[in-house]
């Protein structure tokens, strides 16, 4: 059994119909496809360009990119700057007819997607050859770790989180932790392509139903394990700036971050060169390694930076 998840950018269009059946659908929209005991998740950003979250958003739930570029906008421009800073180096271009191969190829020779292959747009081809990609290991301790991206209360059933198997795996009865609260629950059933199951590995796709919490009690990016994982309200981060960003960012000042599929408001409280300390407005759960995306949303340049949390 293989899972692969891949982030669908760029003049996307119909694209997602084409390769998978779509799936839930809010600022991000799922396609899935499966093949065999094989399945590939295909995640767009649908409310992109209009707002920049969920750009980044599918940049952290996906393990690789499928870009669709039919002219160099300044979309395509953006999308290209936050996949290179978020450091993605597993993908495909799909290039349209007019684009100019030579320069494209230029533009990403000096960024993390300079081994992406430019495939030609067939969508039986592609389909096929997202099918056969490798399922792509997780780095660091083999910890449980399922972000939640949907949840939504059913009838007869109750609190249900859609989600997927970061790290580990999970089983009907699983005692978890809602971090980055304190929260608990209890796994009472279980589905995997809208089959029931008993457990699953990591990679999977999966809707929980969870006993002892309500919709109410849930957010976005928070993250189920049974494992202790870090919180905190204060990050001390060392900052890879946005090279066209037009303004520096000061002590004082307010902005927010990204960091998994969590989005908080955060305010800088010191600065020394690209040394940040950030006071979040609420605490975060991360991991050692995770990106975290500092955002100015009312900005023309919106992404200002990217740290590795350490």
């Amino acid at each position: 059994m293989k899972n692969v998840s891949i982030g669908l950018y760029g003049n996307f269009k119909d694209a997602g119909k084409e390769i998978g059946k779509k799936g839930t659908s809010t600022d991000i929209t799922l396609y899935n496809y499966k093949k065999d005991d094989d399945s590939v998740v295909y995640i767009e950003p649908t409310r992109y360009p209009e707002r920049i979250h969920p750009l980044i958003y599918t940049i952290n739930m996906t393990e690789y990119a499928l870009l669709f570029i039919d002219e160099l906008t300044p979309d395509i421009a953006e999308t290209l700057l936050a996949l290179d800073m978020c450091g993605v180096k597993r993908g495909f271009i799909v290039a349209g007819e007019y684009i100019d191969l030579e320069q494209l190829k230029a533009i990403l020779s000096v960024t993390s997607m300079k081994d992406f292959e430019i495939i030609e747009k067939d969508y039986i081809v592609i389909r096929e050859k997202m099918a056969a990609l490798p399922e792509v290991k997780p780095e660091g301790e083999e910890i449980q770790k399922i972000p939640i991206d949907h949840f939504f209360s059913v009838k007869s059933v109750g609190t249900v989180i859609l989600g997927k198997v970061d790290k580990g795996e999970v089983a009907v009865h699983d005692n978890l932790t809602m971090y980055p609260t304190t929260k608990k629950a209890m796994v009472k059933s279980m589905q995997v392509h809208d089959k029931d199951v008993k457990d699953a590995p990591k990679g999977s796709r999966v809707g929980l139903a969870l006993k002892g919490v309500s919709v109410d009690d849930l957010d976005r990016g928070m993250i189920l394990s049974k494992d202790e994982l870090n919180v905190s309200d204060e990050l001390n981060v060392s900052m890879k700036w946005n090279p066209y960003m037009n303004k520096e960012v000061n002590a004082g000042e307010g902005y927010q971050v990204v960091i998994g599929l969590q989005s908080v408001s955060c305010t800088v409280e010191e600065k020394n060169g690209d040394d940040l300390k950030l006071k979040l407005l609420k605490p975060v759960v991360y991991e050692t390694g995770d990106n975290l995306v500092l955002l100015d949303g009312s900005a023309k340049v919106r992404i200002m930076g990217v740290s590795k949390i350490q």
